[in-house]
């Protein structure tokens, strides 16, 4: 049996970790010699706000999956789902975190840099629509503060 309980974690983990990673090539483009725009860290950040957007539908995915098996007997993911959401927990604060400072950064890019990734956000809304998926899954909650 697939234990999707530990895939789920997993897939939280990859968004925190794909989360610094953009939030490293930001600092690349703020960090930028003469105003230039840092087209290679751009390009990253948004491949990064795409796999955010990817390993958010697999945590909504894998929710589906341990509701479905639920009263399921020997199937039943309850009694490892207690010991994931407590190995989960530490996970989703820094998600939360990740995800506030992330969308800080965004917003106080200038104009003239990242200007590229403002475009795809504006036209694409990735990673707005990855917080949505995970708010229905019940792993990010914008309000509670750390």
């Amino acid at each position: 049996m697939a234990d999707y309980a530990k895939r789920q974690l997993k897939a939280l983990d990859r968004i925190a970790k794909k989360i610094a990673d953009a939030e490293g090539h930001l600092t690349k483009i703020e960090d930028s010699v003469d105003n230039k725009k840092h087209r290679t860290a751009q390009h990253e950040t948004i491949k990064d706000i795409k796999s955010i957007l990817k390993h958010a539908r697999k945590v909504d995915k894998y929710e589906d999956k341990l509701e479905e098996r639920a009263g399921e007997g020997r199937k039943d993911p309850a009694e490892n789902h207690y010991v994931y959401m407590q190995d989960e927990e530490n996970v989703i604060k820094d998600l939360t975190k990740e995800f506030d400072e992330l969308d800080q950064k965004l917003a106080a890019l200038p104009d003239d840099e990242g200007g590229k990734i403002k475009a795809f956000r504006a036209e694409h809304d990735y990673l707005d629509k990855a917080k949505e998926i995970l708010q229905k899954a019940g792993k990010y909650n914008p309000d509670t503060k750390d």
